[in-house]
């Protein structure tokens, strides 16, 4: 997720999703890998002369580890390190040992990119060298390795954005499932969570693992 976003209200929908996936199944421990990407931002102008913005304005509306100080009975953790798409090997095994040093377990294992799933034309599960995905995209084989990391009964969420594709939701939802290594039969299996009424150009689906 690019800093740019952050704070958004997605992130109302995304968090609230996530306690209420918690709630459901009895969770009690988040692990949010942010694919985090920091902003350069611009000054602003006050009567005619040029500012940058203080450090301490953006962090404090830009500070991706506050969510960990939630009120509540979860236990949050963030991945926050930098992302980029060319360092995409060294960032999976970041978050190999987030997953593997856990401080609770069975929880929510929360993929966050910018947009989610690689494009559906360049997905090819397994061929890291011929993933199409873009710094704002997951590849459908990290997706695949990510899950066979998860332990039993651990929940693993991942962030949808609207493509411009008439039934988007189900679309990705598919490739999902697919991704995950599912039979068709299994598809069913992937839930959806979303809030049109707030934002409609999002989606969160959602697969416990089997224990």
């Amino acid at each position: 997720m690019r800093d740019l976003w952050y704070g958004d209200k997605r992130d109302l929908v995304k968090w609230a999703t996530l306690v209420g996936l918690a709630q459901r199944y009895q969770m009690r421990h988040i692990l949010q890998v942010l694919y985090y990407r920091k902003c350069t931002w611009q000054g602003i102008e006050i009567d005619g002369e040029n500012f940058e913005l203080p450090q301490n304005v953006i962090e404090h509306f830009r500070d991706v580890s506050k969510i960990c100080a939630m009120k509540g009975e979860l236990a949050i953790e963030v991945v926050q390190e930098a992302f980029s798409n060319a360092g995409r090997k060294a960032y999976f095994e970041t978050v190999k040992a987030a997953i593997e040093e856990r401080s609770t377990s069975p929880g929510i294992v929360f993929l966050d990119p910018d947009t989610g799933l690689e494009p559906r034309a360049g997905a090819d599960t397994g061929h890291s060298h011929r993933c199409k995905a873009k710094s704002e995209h997951v590849c459908e084989f990290e997706l695949a390795n990510l899950w066979k990391l998860l332990s039993g009964d651990d929940l693993l969420v991942f962030y949808q954005h609207r493509i411009r594709e008439r039934g988007w939701r189900e679309a990705k939802r598919k490739q999902f499932a697919r991704a995950l290594g599912l039979r068709d039969s299994e598809a069913e299996n992937v839930r959806v969570a979303f809030a049109d009424r707030i934002a409609n150009d999002v989606a969160f689906y959602f697969l416990q693992k089997p224990s």
